[in-house]
């Protein structure tokens, strides 16, 4: 997975993972406060947090959340049980080894399932029951949507055959870089590298680079040949032994030192191996939009919104 992929991945997750965990606490809250008249009890004036002498209460942080994410985490919930549903009139089930494979295409580019497990929970809070909940959720949405769509063995086949380069083994880098903004100071990190201090807290105090400041330098697991990384810091690492340091090296208007943390091959898929996830994705493009279908089934299920959700001032 290359940066800009984790990226996207990890907002997908805070648009509508983070939210429907976050939902549990805001529509407990609507809950207790519809069975409890008097608003003003102890409990729900207790302070949360405090700044400058002020004290915010839970009520006034639950009506900040129900504002901001309201009517988004009332949307997700909704589809969880209209999901469920549907899939329990379809007799459809979820498997371990499914949850495990969804999980593991989200882990790539990661250094190993531990640091992707920690950054969900470190960045997001997210428990390893939480994402395995997601991941079930996101494999029946996906078998509801597939299921009257059938795919040919030609069609899977002349997929194969058209991407088989995406199938075959390849190497995968783990590169630490350090970038500055000139030569001098390019020199300047490397000499204080070579004279011993450790190349994280170098790259966490001098490195330019925001995204990979704050993981000590670290730019994770990285495919050989990936468009999106600059070919100089590729081609110093394909050169340098597992633990060297290299450079410095100009990329456009910076100059970056690397160092190759390790090298790991990822195994090639066969024909019979990868044929069930081109079906399936063959499937999905040949499928209604998955947003679509939650909007469907939200309607088949009889959805009745019955609290008047604000709408965020702009």
């Amino acid at each position: 997975m290359t940066k800009q992929e984790k990226g996207l991945w990890v907002t997908v997750v805070v648009l509508s993972v983070g939210v429907i965990f976050m939902g549990t606490f805001i529509f407990r809250g609507m809950n207790d406060s519809s069975t409890n008249t008097d608003l003003s009890a102890s409990d729900w004036k207790e302070p949360v947090a405090s700044i400058a002498g002020q004290m915010i209460s839970e009520k006034q942080w639950v009506d900040a959340l129900k504002t901001r994410y309201g009517n988004k985490v009332l949307m997700e919930m909704l589809n969880r049980q209209a999901v469920l549903a549907e899939a329990k009139l379809q007799g459809l089930t979820v498997t371990e080894s499914q949850v495990d494979k969804e999980l593991q295409s989200s882990m790539e580019g990661y250094s190993s399932e531990q640091a992707f497990y920690d950054e969900m929970w470190n960045q997001f809070g997210m428990s390893l029951e939480e994402l395995r909940a997601e991941a079930t959720y996101q494999v029946l949405l996906e078998e509801i949507a597939t299921r009257d769509i059938a795919v040919s063995e030609a069609a899977v086949q002349e997929y194969y055959e058209e991407h088989e380069a995406d199938y075959k083994p390849i190497r995968l880098f783990d590169i630490s870089m350090i970038q500055v903004d000139d030569l001098d100071s390019a020199n300047h990190v490397l000499e204080r590298i070579e004279a011993g201090e450790a190349f994280g807290e170098v790259a966490e105090s001098e490195s330019t680079d925001e995204y990979s400041r704050e993981s000590k330098g670290r730019l994770g697991l990285i495919e050989e040949n990936d468009p999106f990384q600059p070919e100089e810091m590729m081609r110093l690492a394909e050169e340098i032994q597992i633990g060297d340091v290299a450079g410095p090296v100009q990329v456009d208007e910076h100059y970056i030192i690397v160092r190759l943390n390790d090298i790991e091959e990822k195994q090639g898929m066969t024909f019979e191996e990868a044929m069930e996830d081109i079906r399936m994705m063959l499937a999905l493009n040949d499928s209604i939009p998955l947003s679509e279908l939650e909007e469907q089934l939200r309607s088949k299920y009889g959805a009745d919104i019955r609290v008047k959700l604000e709408r965020p001032a702009s």
